[in-house]
């Protein structure tokens, strides 16, 4: 499983049609979806063949979908159509949620994935919201106490089918998606560009659009300016190379896109609670215990497990709305 910020810049040619997906790499196991909690700072915007339902368990969120934006609260459900590009923000601290993400081998032509406008808010719940949190609650008995795989199955449609009862059809007309198309393109070009000299004219220009254009509906999707977004972009990639203790840190900063060692320096103490990239590399190699992982200034997104604790919160979700 490969949650929000493992990225790449295109999928191998020789990869499955289910990893294909946008620049997020998604891998499958034979649940045939991934369900992970965690605790998130910021996830840049992405998109994947994988429809998936985001849960809220605490703290507050702003999540973009396309040019929509959707203020959650713990409680608070959203589910995101295959190929929606989306970006996510912690909007208060210790914000945590779980994802399920449904893989696109499920559907077929006869039964495609569903293409709905779904969100369940915890102030306004209804009954069909509420059967869409207990077949949640459901699957993660399935998974926490492993019980057989057909049941783990059954479950996974059993939420399906109730997401689509408690959804309206989300039929997207033409000009949303000419201009999704568009925005993929341009977050693509700075996927793959993001290490030499970059503005938003060029980017804009790639992507077929005006600049005044495309820099509005930029900041819409991903909820930063341009130039914010490809330091975030640049930093994320220098977080990767920096977990190498071969490559120098004066290396790592043109690698990625900064002209000045310095620049990486500013970045880093801007973005990760003041750390260098120095002491950044010092903390990812310093002991931690697993089980007590909590997000630092240099995380955006840490794992949480997948155990009774967990269903037990989920739990209380529902209890709560009944």
């Amino acid at each position: 499983m490969f949650p929000f910020s493992v990225t790449q810049r295109t999928a191998a040619s020789h990869s499955p049609p289910a990893a294909r997906c946008g620049y997020e790499l998604i891998a499958f196991d034979a649940e045939k979806l991934n369900v992970f909690a965690a605790q998130v700072r910021y996830c840049e915007p992405h998109w994947h063949a994988a429809p998936e339902l985001i849960t809220v368990l605490a703290g507050r969120f702003a999540i973009a979908v396309g040019n929509q934006l959707w203020q959650l609260e713990a409680g608070d459900m959203l589910y995101i159509n295959a190929e929606a590009v989306h970006s996510l923000s912690a909007e208060a601290p210790n914000s945590e949620l779980i994802t399920v993400q449904f893989s696109p081998s499920l559907f077929d032509v006869l039964h495609p994935a569903p293409r709905l406008a779904f969100c369940s808010r915890q102030r306004e719940v209804s009954a069909a919201d509420t059967q869409v949190l207990c077949g949640l609650v459901q699957l993660i008995i399935q998974l926490v106490e492993q019980d057989a795989p057909f049941l783990r199955i059954a479950a996974i449609y059993t939420l399906l089918d109730a997401l689509v009862k408690a959804g309206v059809d989300d039929a997207p007309q033409e000009s949303s998606l000419r201009e999704e198309a568009m925005i993929k393109k341009g977050l693509d070009y700075i996927n793959q560009h993001y290490d030499r000299p970059l503005s938003l004219s060029d980017v804009a220009s790639h992507a077929g659009m005006s600049y005044s254009w495309f820099s509005r509906l930029f900041k819409k999707v991903s909820r930063h300016n341009f130039k914010e977004y490809l330091t975030l972009v640049r930093l994320n990639k220098a977080k990767n190379l920096l977990c190498d203790t071969r490559t120098p840190i004066t290396e790592i900063s043109h690698c990625c896109g900064f002209q000045e060692h310095k620049s990486l320096i500013a970045a880093f103490k801007k973005y990760c609670g003041g750390l260098t990239p120095t002491e950044y590399r010092k903390r990812y190699f310093s002991p931690q215990n697993p089980l007590d992982r909590h997000l630092t200034f240099a995380e955006d997104c840490v794992c949480l497990p997948l155990n009774a604790a967990l269903l037990a919160r989920v739990r209380e979700l529902l209890k709560s709305r009944c």
